[in-house]
């Protein structure tokens, strides 16, 4: 819930407080309407939220606590997560200019976490050529889901498009698997998704709709784990493609020498790419069946993404601190 309170509040709360062409940046945006005051804040308010958005689905480690390959055909882990980002939405009340070219505004910045949650899974498919104390290439199967509720309050409304869950895939194949002597070395691509969403916000005369919302993470990653007793470590560096993309309409009324004045304003296309690096570590505690995980993680800074609005200084693409906090359970 609060992940999406703080997205929607994100996306749509400049119109309701407050060119898109010749961008040479990562986010870019399709024709712009009438106000263009209104769609330079849609663009920058997007470039700057929807990438803490993606380190969060993104995450860290594929499966928390795990890093070796599991072993052969059969085998599974399943984990349950909430990854959130140390993150920052816009906090100012700003005008907008109706008429005319944008305008130059700082939209603030307030601190606030930016949590996705999901589970996890990986299936053992084959076990890997014995090689002394430990086997080597062995594979698993990734797969997961993503969650995002619907949610319809007073002043804003969530509806996931066609589902609630959007599914996660990926392969992870083993370098060393963990052994009693021997830590657990692996390799892993996952492909993670956010539910196609529509936002809706509605404060007193003003709309905005934020339509066709997706957002997509393919990452990299290399993990090392170790078993100790009933303590678990376990760290990996990776690799990180988000891609964001979404549609905004708005109505906007506003005051203008006495006269009701009233704007229109469609923004199609946007679309936000950035990549970066990403390190985590993770630590669990054994018990019985289970194992409580714990992870932080630092998301490097991605491409610069210069913005029109600042955000108190911060920038698009700043480099965010996560985690993740959850349970594994093989069997």
């Amino acid at each position: 819930m609060r992940a999406v309170r703080g997205v929607a509040a994100a996306a749509c709360t400049v119109f309701a407080c407050t060119t898109a062409a010749g961008l040479k940046a990562q986010t870019i945006a399709g024709p712009c309407t009438l106000s263009q005051d209104a769609c330079t804040k849609a663009r920058d308010i997007f470039a700057f939220v929807m990438p803490q958005v993606g380190v969060a689905l993104a995450g860290g480690n594929p499966v928390l606590g795990e890093g070796g390959t599991l072993g052969g055909w059969g085998k599974r882990a399943l984990s349950l997560r909430v990854t959130a980002v140390d993150g920052n939405v816009p906090a100012n009340a700003v005008p907008i200019a109706i008429g005319g070219s944008a305008v130059r505004s700082n939209l603030g910045a307030t601190r606030v976490p930016v949590p996705v949650p999901s589970v996890d899974a990986a299936i053992g498919l084959f076990a890997g050529v014995p090689a002394g104390l430990t086997n080597v290439g062995g594979v698993d199967f990734l797969l997961g889901a993503t969650y995002l509720p619907s949610v319809d309050e007073q002043e804003f409304s969530v509806a996931p498009q066609t589902s609630s869950f959007a599914f996660s895939y990926g392969v992870r194949i083993g370098a060393l698997q963990e052994s009693s002597v021997v830590p657990g070395v692996s390799v892993s691509y996952m492909r993670r998704k956010l539910p196609t969403t529509t936002l809706g916000y509605v404060a007193g005369n003003d709309s905005i709709t934020v339509s066709n919302l997706a957002a997509t993470s393919n990452s990299l990653r290399l993990v090392v784990s170790k078993r100790v007793a009933i303590f678990g470590f376990a760290g990996g560096v990776g690799r990180d493609q988000i891609e964001n993309t979404a549609g905004v309409s708005a109505v906007v009324n506003e005051t203008v020498l006495g006269q009701q004045a009233q704007a229109r304003v469609a923004l199609s296309g946007l679309r936000n790419a950035v990549t970066r690096n990403t390190a985590f570590v993770n630590l669990s505690l054994g018990l019985r069946m289970a194992r409580v995980v714990g992870e932080l993680g630092w998301a490097a800074a991605g491409e610069p993404d210069p913005t029109t609005n600042s955000f108190d200084g911060k920038l698009a693409n700043d480099s965010y601190r996560y985690g993740s906090l959850g349970i594994t359970v093989r069997f």
